[in-house]
């Protein structure tokens, strides 16, 4: 089997790689965009691609959902990859924070690091790039002094550039979820800890309630993970919807929600059934009631909601 992932060297599509068993004494190759990575996938280059889905502080990666929402049934999951995420701000040698005019990034990091610009570097000039080790590259290639890059640590030894701060992300326990995908076939083997997703395109779902559409799956004991809602294109009020429910398309519930949809008219499209990287433990039962609300009732609380007064936990 031969890779494909978001590039260039030095990504963090590349450590997400690392940390997938099958892949160990594969080939990889290093692609420019999402896009590419999967299009190699679709005309047979290459076996899977391991692309990134979501991150834990900034939300989906639009270009994913791009392409799953355009894929229909073609493309199929087969795991999932959570890797904590942390960020360095890197440049040639030599070169001093203050001398930092233009720092490039991907938008995700961007995002996740824009507190710590908006403090140390505020009149920087920021320029978005495909990947943050693509930032990195650029950097290196540079003849400009006053570049800077945000990326991962490991991509400044790739790129031969120096550290000016780290750790400048937001959050210590950002984490971004990495999927790796393949052209469609039979999804793997149930493990007992597996997840499934679908994707509801917007023709099938027009003018349906989205909890009906729920229903389906809670209905037959089947939880519901990830909701996400993706614009078709086609005009205000039209979306796609990505669901991510607990269980293996092979699961008597799965199966039984699956067919409830298709009895209403929806065709569903399948993105795989895979094993769950992040399945939580059972936590303990709290009361709905005395948790965050304190001591109020149900009903003071809403009418403090009604009075449009600020409400604190």
């Amino acid at each position: 089997m031969t890779y494909a992932y978001l590039g260039p060297r030095g990504t963090f599509a590349e450590a997400a790689l690392r940390l997938l068993p099958a892949a160990t004494g594969s080939p990889w190759t290093p692609f420019t965009t999402v896009g590419t990575a999967l299009d190699a996938v679709r005309d047979g280059t290459v076996s899977t691609a391991v692309v990134p889905l979501e991150n834990s502080v900034r939300g989906v990666v639009p270009a994913t959902l791009d392409e799953l929402a355009g894929s229909g049934n073609t493309l199929h999951i087969t795991a999932e990859i959570e890797l904590p995420v942390g960020f360095s701000l890197m440049a040639k040698p030599g070169t001093r924070l203050d001398d930092i005019q233009r720092v490039l990034s991907h938008p995700h990091a961007h995002g996740q690091c824009r507190q710590w610009l908006a403090g140390r570097l505020p009149n920087a000039r920021v320029l978005l790039s495909t990947s943050t080790a693509s930032a990195a590259r650029e950097v290196s290639e540079s003849d400009l002094a006053c570049d800077a890059a945000i990326a991962a640590p490991v991509a400044a030894e790739r790129y031969g550039l120096e550290v000016l701060a780290s750790g400048i992300g937001e959050r210590e326990d950002a984490i971004t979820r990495f999927v790796a995908l393949r052209r469609a076939a039979p999804a793997p083997a149930p493990t007992g800890r597996d997840r499934s997703s679908f994707l509801l395109p917007a023709d099938e779902v027009r003018g349906r309630p989205v909890t009906d559409l729920l229903a389906s799956f809670s209905g037959r004991g089947v939880d519901v993970t990830w909701v996400q809602s993706w614009p078709a294109g086609t005009g205000l009020g039209s979306y796609h919807f990505f669901l991510d429910v607990n269980g293996h398309i092979d699961d008597e519930g799965v199966g039984l929600a699956i067919m409830a949809l298709h009895r209403k008219g929806i065709n569903v499209c399948f993105l795989g059934s895979y094993p769950h990287a992040g399945a939580p433990e059972p936590g303990p039962v709290v009361d709905a009631q005395a948790g965050a609300l304190g001591s109020r009732s149900s009903e003071e609380w809403l009418e403090v909601l009604r009075a449009g007064d600020a409400f604190v936990a």
